[in-house]
C-alpha cells in the first residue's frame, strides 16, 4: 500500500476518533443533571464542577462532547466525499452512548445497589438473629457456648455502663472468640459450619445488647 493511500485511510479514520470521544463525553454529560455518586470529570471542566456542581459539569460537558463531535465533522468534510455518512454514525452512536450511559449506568443506580445490599444485609441479620438455638452433641462445643452464656449474663447485668465498662467486656468476648480456632479443630467439618453460623447468631445478641445500652 503506498504512503498517499495510507495518508487518505488515516485522514479518513482521524475524524470518527473525535467523534468517539465526543460522543462518550456527551453521553456521561446527559447523565450528570442529576447527582450521583462518581463523576468523571475531564481535567478542563473540575474548575466549572467546583464552581456549578454537577449541573454546571453536565452542561460544560454537553458543549465539550459537541464540540469533539463538530471537529470531528471538519476533518471529514475536508477528507471524504460522502458528508452525511459522519452524521449517521455520530447520531447512531450518540443514541446508544446515552441510552447506555442513563440506562446501565443510572446515575442512581449505584445508589440502589447499596440500598438493596442493605436490605438483603438486614433481611440476613434478622434471620439469624431468629434462627433457633443449635443442639450440638459435642461436649467441646457444649463448653464453649456455655462460656459465652456466662460472659452475656455479666455484660447484661452490668450496672455502670460506660464506655470503659462496656470495652473491658468487648475485650472479654473478643478473648472467647479466639479460643473457637481450638474448638474447630476438635469437631466435624459439618459442626464447623453449624458452629460458624451459631457464633454469629451470639455475636449478633451481644452487638444488640450494646447498642441497647448506648441508646441506638
Amino acid at each position: 500500500m503506498d504512503k498517499e493511500k495510507i495518508v487518505s485511510i488515516v485522514r479518513k479514520v482521524e475524524p470518527f476518533g473525535y467523534a468517539l470521544v465526543g460522543i462518550v463525553i456527551f453521553s456521561y454529560g446527559t447523565s450528570y443533571f442529576q447527582e450521583r455518586l462518581l463523576y468523571n470529570v475531564p481535567r478542563i471542566l473540575i474548575p466549572v464542577f467546583n464552581i456549578f456542581g454537577n449541573i454546571g459539569l453536565a452542561i460544560g460537558m454537553l458543549i465539550l462532547g459537541g464540540g469533539f463531535i463538530y471537529w470531528g465533522f471538519t476533518k471529514w468534510k475536508a477528507a471524504a466525499e460522502k458528508k452525511n455518512l459522519y452524521w449517521i454514525f455520530a447520531i447512531i452512536a450518540l443514541v446508544i452512548g446515552v441510552a447506555l450511559t442513563n440506562i446501565n449506568f443510572n446515575p442512581n443506580k449505584s445508589a440502589e445497589i447499596m440500598e438493596e445490599m442493605g436490605k438483603e444485609r438486614k433481611a440476613q441479620m434478622e434471620a439469624l438473629r431468629n434462627s433457633g438455638d443449635l443442639g450440638f452433641s459435642n461436649p467441646h462445643v457444649d463448653a464453649y457456648i456455655a462460656e459465652f452464656n456466662a460472659l452475656y449474663k455479666r455484660f447484661e447485668n452490668i450496672k455502670n455502663r460506660d464506655e470503659k465498662t462496656i470495652n473491658a467486656h468487648d475485650d472479654e468476648l473478643m478473648a472467647w472468640r479466639a479460643k473457637s480456632a481450638d474448638i474447630m479443630k476438635k469437631i466435624s467439618d459439618k459442626e464447623k459450619g453449624e458452629l460458624a453460623r451459631y457464633m454469629g447468631k451470639l455475636s449478633l445478641q451481644w452487638y444488640d445488647l450494646k447498642m441497647k445500652y448506648s441508646g441506638k
